[in-house]
């Protein structure tokens, strides 16, 4: 995604949880009962209006059962097979990436 900026970086993830929600089946007030939040609060985080906090972020993953770094991927009609040649193909160009890449993995473990 070029040219992006904090407000459209909200608005993207907004847009993320709500495709996922209405995926799953789910009314703001569910998603919002389930994680524990106003639906107020989950309307702003929807809008992007707000982030949501990592809490809620994870939590939100956990109940639209998705990974959290979904709400951040792009593309998500790429294959597996274009995916991995996209990744080896940029650690062959920039080994500085691995590490951040072996930690990441870690975390997700």
């Amino acid at each position: 995604m070029q040219n992006l900026n904090a407000n459209k970086l909200k608005k993207f993830i907004g847009e993320k949880i709500k495709h996922y929600r209405k995926k799953r089946g789910l009314s703001q007030a569910e998603l919002a009962e389930l994680i524990n939040i106003e639906v107020k609060s989950l309307s702003r985080i929807e809008s992007g209006h707000n982030y949501p906090q990592c809490e809620n972020l994870i939590a939100i993953a956990r109940a639209l059962n998705v990974s959290p770094w979904q709400f951040y991927f792009f593309d998500e009609q790429k294959n597996l097979e274009l995916m991995k040649k996209e990744i080896t193909a940029s650690l062959n160009t920039d080994e500085t990436k691995i590490p951040k890449l072996y930690q990441y993995l870690k975390i997700i473990e």
